[in-house]
């Protein structure tokens, strides 16, 4: 894979369609790969390492997202893109 390849990959955790546990509403969570923060009370410590995740294109995750559209939308408590 050459430079310009890696230039439109994100390296991915996990995704998550449905979520309600970080505040109101619902949802669509992508958890990214490789913190460095370390943070003392981090719930999600398996994403600080760079080497494990998926590398998935921008384009698979946009596209992703996409099929969620018709659940996401703006509100008074998250300021999203409007399609």
């Amino acid at each position: 894979m050459n430079n310009k390849n890696l230039k439109c990959q994100a390296k991915i955790h996990s995704i998550e369609s449905f979520g309600t546990v970080d505040g109101p509403g619902i949802r669509f969570v992508i958890f990214m790969q490789g913190c460095h923060l370390q943070c003392k009370y981090c719930h999600n410590r398996d994403t600080w390492d760079i080497d494990n995740g998926k590398s998935v294109s921008l384009d698979e995750i946009f596209n992703k997202t996409l099929r969620y559209k018709n659940y996401i939308y703006p509100n008074r408590w998250c300021y999203c893109y409007r399609w």
